[in-house]
């Protein structure tokens, strides 16, 4: 038997291996697949269209988001609008649009979008309703009772936050109803009559 160049290159890279194997010391690692919450099958063509409506949502949100720091209301109003006309589940663009509403002093329409929406998308009422609430302590900070107490009137006083700033306001109206009375600041007949009814 003739020994080839081959057979050593063979021979050469069996020996190596058997010895690098012997080198080796063995380690292990556990592995655990994770289980999937929830399995779509879906027709690609299918898979295909939901990928262009989510790409054209985000194509809308980020107009509107950038109309909105730009503090143009309508546009970023109508590109929400357009972001979920293309992907109606986009709880961004909803309460974007609920926040480009508030923004524009038309607060009674903001809530009540969040009122239609709570089922599905409660942090749009959320969101609003906090938004309102840190506008009411800023009015009450700067001492704007009326303009607070006016601001509100947009505003039921349902839910826990809501109702909070329905509260602040109140009390703000009788700390300074009481001050005045020690000070022997006497209110107007209107403002006694608007007193009594707050209370």
């Amino acid at each position: 038997m003739s020994i080839t160049p081959s057979f050593i290159v063979s021979a050469l890279f069996i020996a190596s291996t058997v010895v690098s194997l012997g080198e080796v010391t063995e380690k292990t690692r556990e592995f655990r697949p994770l289980e999937a919450k929830k399995v779509v099958i879906r027709p690609a063509a299918q898979v295909a269209e939901g990928l262009h409506h989510e790409v054209k949502a985000e194509a809308f949100l980020a107009q509107a988001w950038s109309q909105f720091d730009a503090k143009d209301w309508s546009g970023a109003m109508s590109s929400f609008v357009s972001a979920l006309e293309a992907d109606p589940e986009c709880r961004e663009a909803a309460e974007g649009l609920a926040m480009g509403i508030y923004h524009t002093g038309d607060y009674a329409s903001a809530y009540r979008l969040g009122e239609e929406l709570k089922v599905v998308m409660p942090n749009v009422r959320r969101i609003v309703a906090e938004t309102a609430l840190t506008d009411v302590r800023g009015l009450i900070a700067e001492g704007q009772f009326a303009d607070a107490r006016s601001f509100l009137s947009h505003f039921p006083a349902t839910g826990p936050t809501l109702a909070y700033a329905h509260h602040l306001v109140q009390t703000a109206d009788n700390l300074t109803a009481s001050i005045d009375k020690a000070n022997g600041i006497e209110q107007s007949p209107a403002e006694e009559r608007e007193s009594l009814v707050r209370n």
